[in-house]
């Protein structure tokens, strides 16, 4: 009887000194920095010399609640020689854990379209009649609201950038497709005479490969 009594202590001074582990938690502050582009995200400037001086842009941090100036994190605009360039931002923050970043980018159009020109309205596509809305934002800089000049179908409703170039001369920059991917256009034309119209291949997820002209009808 003793000698289980004595093997009955002796087990619970080993079970008393083993470590004893404990779970930690550790409530950390989640952050969404915002970077916010000064002026507008669309810009359009002159074929020039030198070099583009971009509006900036400035970041707010809702962790330290600073707001913070900017620097381009990339600026590919080449001011003498038209087409379409961007300038990006980004910034991040850090909870000491986790680090959240946000970015935003600036789409800038070097043209050598006239200032005065205005190819803006109501285009229907030649194939299908289906009408279109060509608006402009500043020289040479444009949208249309159905790129593929789609009919019967909502889901084609949707706003895409498009630059002139010069007097025959469109480009349409790569931007988010709604149906997955990105989207593009090739084969791009203006033409100003007799009437107004521009054509184009839409290049993405949902479109055929069918050339698109579209003329102004007002």
């Amino acid at each position: 009887m003793k000698k289980i009594i004595s093997l009955i202590f002796i087990s619970a001074l080993i079970f008393s000194c083993e470590d004893e582990t404990k779970d930690v938690s550790i409530v950390a502050p989640v952050g969404h920095p915002q970077v916010i582009l000064i002026g507008s995200e669309l810009y359009s400037t002159p074929v020039t010399s030198g070099t583009f001086v971009d509006p900036g842009a400035v970041a707010y941090d809702d962790i330290s609640h600073d707001s913070v100036t900017l620097s381009p994190v990339s600026n590919t605009v080449d001011l003498t020689t038209p087409g379409f360039y961007s300038v990006k931002y980004a910034y991040s923050n850090s909870n000491g854990y986790v680090s959240y970043t946000d970015s935003k980018s600036r789409l800038v159009l070097v043209t050598n379209a006239d200032p005065n020109q205005d190819i803006s309205g109501v285009y229907a596509r030649t194939s299908n009649g289906q009408t279109v809305n060509v608006t402009k934002y500043a020289t040479g800089l444009y949208s249309t609201d159905n790129v593929g000049g789609v009919a019967g179908d909502p889901n084609y409703i949707f706003e895409i950038y498009f630059g002139v170039i010069n007097d025959s001369t469109i480009q349409v920059p790569t931007q988010p497709n709604p149906f997955g991917g990105d989207l593009n256009c090739s084969n791009t034309s203006l033409s100003l005479s007799p009437d107004t119209s521009f054509s184009w291949v839409v290049e993405g997820l949902g479109f055929g490969t069918s050339q698109r002209t579209f003329v102004k009808q007002q």
